[in-house]
């Protein structure tokens, strides 16, 4: 577990935690994709090879949902979270069942409310990328709300 932060105040820009790594198994690929993003190339292996990734792919909704639920289970951010608005999401490579990846989330920015209440805004980078030769398949920004 990484040590939670405390407060919005406590964070400034190119401040980076490592959170471990994480695989995606066929198994939790398909049930994903056949519940939230029923593409072929993330549920038939057969029907992929026809695709663009000619292979079973993971969806990158998936990753980025494997992603965040590392974050949040990190404990980092986890007494202070107010939520957010906003990711903008980048898979610049895919991800197949079974490759490992590493996760990092980086400070980009940090304000203080305008508005004076207890609370700001986090910019963080969010990313993922395969172990095996450290290509990136998910590069996220989120505005997040954090408590001061």
């Amino acid at each position: 577990m990484t040590h939670p932060i405390r407060s919005l105040d406590d964070l400034s820009a190119g401040m980076a935690w490592d959170l471990g790594t994480l695989t995606l198994s066929l198994e939790e690929v398909v049930a994903f994709a056949s519940r939230y993003d029923p593409q072929y190339f993330h549920l038939d292996p057969e029907a992929a090879k026809e695709s663009i990734f000619g292979e079973l792919v993971v969806s990158g909704l998936h990753t980025l949902s494997a992603v965040f639920g590392r974050l949040m289970g990190s404990g980092l951010l986890s007494g202070i979270s107010l939520g957010g608005n906003q990711i903008d999401t980048k898979w610049p490579a895919p991800l197949r069942p079974g490759e490992e990846i590493a996760i990092r989330t980086e400070v980009v920015e940090v304000r203080p409310s305008r508005s004076g209440r207890a609370l700001g805004i986090a910019k963080l980078r969010h990313t993922a990328r395969r172990t095996a030769d450290n290509v990136i398949v998910l590069d996220a920004v989120g505005t997040h709300f954090l408590k001061r």
